[in-house]
């Protein structure tokens, strides 16, 4: 190989290497324009599904399950966009994000103007949940004129609620609801008596307890359950591509054991199947 060719071989190995290090590796590489951006929204204080930790940096069981899933779809990049409870879905009718991950729960108002995924990735059992020093509460009638405190104003906790008081008029409840309230809100408030009971899952409330209660239970579930559901991701109405990508995502991860794995890392149990 005479000196010429071999500088050539030198230059051209030597803009690989950049180009490389530029793009990086796995979906950044040479095929990075035919990968389709995704953003992503979430929440910002749902502790422990999506949530801003000490660093502001976002975590939780819905960012972990997300990672897991834009692993295995080449053909995308996910973006994440952290926000309050009741601005996703506003945000996904305005496009500024694709995709709305905070632990929906299916609801005909919902179905109507979004896009549900088919596969579910959490179950989500509520209860009524009242302090552990209340022996007189079993149902939603036993709080007639009482507070209860719900979810976001567009959760399915508030529905729930919010049906009750339409079709049990004498019965009805206060309801308080907000996208941006913490566990230690939801304490004082039923320490204080602002509220007389909340609508909670039963690993919700074991997870107050064991935060708060410096040993001793401050809250219990009492009753059936006021809703049996399970949870799924939303999109706008033209996303199928995206949503039957993610779909079949979901069964690998069921099927090889990651969703469970990370259910009882993040939730504290396996609550991807039926309870």
């Amino acid at each position: 190989m005479n000196k010429l060719t071999k500088q050539i071989t030198k230059i051209v190995a030597s803009v690989a290497l950049g180009s490389c290090l530029l793009t990086g590796c796995g979906k950044s590489t040479a095929e990075s324009s035919d990968i389709q951006k995704v953003i992503v929204g979430s929440g910002t204080s749902y502790n422990p599904y999506c949530y801003l930790d000490e660093n502001g940096k976002a975590t939780g069981y819905e960012y972990a399950v997300l990672q897991e899933i834009d692993k295995l779809l080449p053909q995308y990049e996910f973006e994440y966009q952290s926000m309050n409870f009741d601005s996703l879905l506003l945000s996904l009718d305005s496009k500024k994000i694709d995709l709305a991950a905070h632990q929906y729960e299916y609801t005909d108002e919902r179905a109507k103007k979004y896009l549900f995924g088919t596969e579910a990735y959490t179950t989500y059992v509520t209860y009524i949940a009242v302090p552990v020093d209340d022996n007189t509460t079993t149902s939603l009638k036993d709080l007639a004129s009482k507070t209860v405190r719900t979810g976001g104003t567009t959760s399915a906790s508030t529905a729930i609620v919010q049906n009750w008081n339409k079709e049990n008029p004498d019965y009805a409840v206060n309801i308080y609801n907000s996208d941006s309230d913490t566990n230690e809100e939801t304490v004082a408030a039923i320490k204080g008596g602002e509220a007389a009971a909340c609508v909670l899952t039963q690993r919700d409330v074991d997870r107050i307890n064991k935060n708060f209660g410096n040993g001793t239970d401050i809250l219990k579930t009492v009753g059936k359950p006021i809703n049996n559901s399970k949870t799924y991701y939303l999109y706008r109405k033209d996303e199928t591509e995206l949503q039957k990508a993610i779909d079949g995502v979901l069964k690998k991860l069921k099927a090889n054991g990651k969703l469970a794995e990370l259910s009882e890392q993040y939730l504290g149990g396996n609550f991807t199947e039926s309870e």
